[in-house]
C-alpha cells in the first residue's frame, strides 16, 4: 500500500533538507580549508623554511587555530614545543691556506665547505686524482701514494663522467663523486685534510667563483677540515703542477695518477662557527580517556630553495601548497570536526616541525611526549594530501596494526575512494617516528607530482573538493581506531621503506634518529629493521652507531660512505654504544632495496 500523498511529500522535504545541510557542511569544509592555506601557504610566509619569520608566523596562526576551536594545549600550558637544532655554519675570520709568504683566503681563491670540520694543520700535499676508491669498479686514488697524516687534493666528479663508455655508469654519477664522499674516502685514508679543485676538462671559461656554505641546510661535519681551491690558486702554490695532463691521462685510462708534490708545506686553516635555530611543535588537545590518538602533520617547508630543492633557479620562494600545507590546513579542520562530535579518545593534534630536515620534530615529540608515548593507541599522518587525481588515495600502514584493513575499508564507505591500502610502517615521513616507538601508525598520500619541492607547488593546483574528503575520511578513521577495544593489535613489519634515492650497495636495517643534536659524535639509532643486519648483531632503539668496519662514523653520512664501500654479505665488525658502554659485535651486511 502507498502511503498518503502527504506523507510521501514530507519524507522527500526532510531528505532535501538533510542533503541540503549536508552540501552546505562540505562547501563549508572546502572553504575553511582554502582560507587556512591561502595564509600558510602565501608568498608572505616565505616557504616556512626553518629558521625564517614565515615558519613562526604560520605556527603562530596553527596554535591561534587551535585556541579558538577550545582545544586544550598539549604541552603544560602551552601550544608550543620548543627545541634547538643545527643550522647551517658562519666563516670566522681565519680561514685561509698558505704557504711560506703566499696567503690565500676566501677573498682570493678558497673556502671551506659546509661541512668541513674546523681546524688548523701544517703538512705536505698529496694529489689523490678524484679522490676516488671503487673496489667495484677496480679503481683506487690513493693506491701507491702515502696519504696518512698529510692534506690530500684532489679534483671534482669522476673519471670520464662525459663519456657514455665510462666504467663509472657512463655519463650517470655515482655515489663516489659527491663531495662528501671524497671527504669521507680522505678521513679514512689517514688524510689530515682535504683541498678539493674543480677538474680543468669540465671547467668553463668563466672566472671560477666559490660559494660560501649554506646557512639553511643542517651541519653535520665530515672529520676533518675540507675546502675548495681555485686552479688559479692552485697554480700559485705549484705553478708546475700540470692538473690538466693529469685529468687526461687519469680519464684517458681509466686509472689513477696519483703523487706526492714537491715543494714547501702549506697550511690550512677552517674557522667555522656551527648555527643553532629555535623551532617548534605545535600541538593542542581534545580530551577525552587516557588512550590517545595523534593526528599529525608537517607544516614547515624549504624556504627560498633550502636543502632539498629540486628548483633549478635560486632564491624562488617555495609556498610547498601540498607539501605540507594540504596536511596542516586539513588536521586544523579535523580539530574543528573531532572537537564538535568528540570519540571517547583523547586527540591530540599535532603540527610537527623540521620534517624537510629529517622527521626532527616529530622524532622530538616522541622522546619527549606528555606523559608518555605509551600513551599513544594509533597515529596517522597527512603529508601531501592535496592533488587526488582519479579519486585515487594511498594508506601506507595498512599491517602496522591488524585492524587498520578493515577500518580503513569501512570509513571509505562514505569517501569512495580508490584506495591503495599498503603495508609497512617506514617511509621519509613523521609517522615513522612513531612506528619506530612501537606505535600503531596510518600515512594518507595523495601521490607524488611533478611540483614536489619546487617553487611551482601553489595553492591554484591544490584540489580542494577531494581534499575535504580525505578529511572525511580521516574523521572516520579516527573514529574506527576509536572503536577498537581494548587496544590495537600492533605488527612489526618486514617492508623495507618505499623509497628512492642514491644507489646504495648493502643495507645495514637501521634507522636514523633525526632528533639527535648534531653535536653527537655517532649515528643515534631511533630503530631497528626487523630482520635486519643491524637487529641480527643486536644493534636496538637507543644505541649510537660509532664504527662498522674501518669506517668511524660520526654522523649518517658516514654510515652512508661505509655501506658503499662494503658489499652485500660482508660481514663487519660493528662498535656502538648501549646505556653509554661501548660495545662489539659482526653484522652480515645484506642487500640494498634502495
Amino acid at each position: 500500500m502507498q502511503p498518503p500523498m502527504k506523507m510521501r511529500t514530507t519524507v522527500w522535504i526532510i531528505v532535501l533538507l538533510f542533503a541540503c545541510a549536508a552540501l552546505a557542511q562540505a562547501d563549508q569544509l572546502e572553504k575553511n580549508l582554502r582560507r587556512h592555506l591561502d595564509y600558510i601557504a602565501s608568498d608572505a610566509r616565505e616557504g616556512r623554511g626553518i629558521g625564517t619569520k614565515g615558519l613562526d608566523e604560520a605556527a603562530d596562526y596553527i596554535a591561534q587555530q587551535l585556541q579558538s576551536l577550545g582545544l586544550a594545549p598539549a604541552f603544560d600550558s602551552s601550544y608550543f614545543q620548543p627545541f634547538e637544532m643545527g643550522w647551517g655554519v658562519t666563516l670566522g675570520p681565519n680561514n685561509y691556506v698558505s704557504q711560506s709568504d703566499l696567503i690565500i683566503d676566501t677573498a682570493s681563491g678558497m673556502m671551506p665547505l659546509g661541512f668541513s670540520s674546523p681546524g688548523h694543520l701544517r703538512g705536505m700535499v698529496s694529489f689523490v686524482g678524484y679522490g676516488i676508491t671503487a673496489p667495484e669498479f677496480n679503481y683506487d686514488d690513493f693506491a701507491g701514494v702515502e696519504s696518512n697524516g698529510v692534506i690530500a687534493l684532489c679534483m671534482t666528479g669522476e673519471p670520464g663522467e662525459f663519456d657514455t663508455s665510462s666504467v663509472f655508469e657512463g655519463v650517470n654519477y655515482t655515489t663516489h663523486s659527491t663531495l662528501r664522499a671524497k671527504a669521507a674516502n680522505a678521513k679514512l685514508h689517514g688524510a689530515a685534510a682535504l683541498l678539493i679543485v674543480e677538474a680543468p676538462a669540465y671547467a668553463g671559461t668563466a672566472t671560477e667563483v666559490l660559494r660560501p656554505p649554506r646557512a639553511d641546510e643542517p651541519y653535520m661535519d665530515c672529520g676533518i677540515p675540507a675546502l675548495r681551491i681555485t686552479r688559479a690558486a692552485l697554480s700559485k702554490l705549484y705553478p708546475e703542477f700540470d692538473l690538466s695532463a693529469l685529468q687526461k691521462f687519469i680519464d684517458g685510462n681509466t686509472a689513477p695518477r696519483s703523487l706526492a708534490l714537491k715543494g714547501d708545506t702549506v697550511s690550512v686553516s677552517v674557522d667555522l662557527t656551527r648555527r643553532t635555530v629555535a623551532v617548534k611543535n605545535v600541538a593542542g588537545i581534545i580530551p577525552g580517556d587516557s588512550s590517545i590518538i595523534v593526528i599529525g602533520a608537517h607544516y614547515d617547508h624549504l624556504g627560498r630553495g633550502q636543502s632539498g630543492s629540486l628548483e633549478q633557479k635560486p632564491g624562488l620562494i617555495h609556498n610547498g601548497a601540498d607539501d605540507n600545507g594540504s596536511g596542516t590546513v586539513s588536521i586544523l579542520e579535523l580539530a574543528r570536526l573531532l572537537k564538535e562530535n568528540p570519540v571517547r579518545s583523547t586527540v591530540m593534534i599535532a603540527a610537527f616541525t623540521a620534517e624537510e630536515t629529517g622527521i626532527g620534530g616529530s622524532g622530538y615529540l616522541v622522546k619527549n611526549f606528555p606523559k608518555g608515548i605509551y600513551r599513544v593507541r594509533a597515529m596517522i599522518n597527512l603529508d601531501m594530501v592535496g592533488r587526488v587525481r582519479k579519486n585515487s588515495l594511498t594508506v601506507m600502514g595498512c599491517n602496522t596494526a591488524d585492524e587498520f584493513k578493515t577500518i580503513v575499508e569501512q570509513a571509505n564507505q562514505e569517501t569512495k575512494f580508490d584506495v591503495h591500502c599498503k603495508g609497512g610502517g617506514y617511509g621519509p615521513s613523521d609517522h615513522m617516528s612513531f612506528y619506530v616507538a612501537d606505535r600503531p601508525v596510518l600515512f594518507l598520500f595523495s601521490g607524488a607530482h611533478e611540483d614536489y619541492h619546487r617553487a611551482s607547488d601553489d595553492v591554484k593546483k591544490i584540489n580542494f573538493r577531494d581534499l575535504a574528503k580525505v578529511v572525511k575520511f580521516t574523521v572516520n578513521i579516527a573514529r574506527g581506531i576509536d572503536g577498537v577495544s581494548p587496544a590495537l593489535t600492533f605488527n612489526r613489519t618486514l617492508e623495507p621503506p618505499e623509497q628512492g634515492g642514491t644507489r646504495f650497495r648493502s643495507s645495514f636495517g637501521s634507522i636514523p634518529d633525526f632528533s639527535a643534536p648534531d653535536t653527537l659524535k655517532g649515528f643515534l639509532l631511533a630503530g631497528v629493521r626487523e630482520g635486519g643486519a643491524a637487529q641480527k648483531a643486536g644493534l636496538q632503539r637507543g644505541d649510537v652507531l660509532i664504527r662498522i668496519g674501518k669506517v668511524t662514523v660520526n654522523n649518517i653520512y658516514d654510515l652512508t660512505y661505509a655501506l658503499q664501500i662494503y658489499a652485500p654479505g660482508d660481514t663487519v665488525e660493528v662498535k656502538y654504544l648501549h646505556d653509554n658502554k661501548e660495545r662489539s659485535a659482526q653484522a652480515v651486511l645484506q642487500q640494498s632495496t634502495r
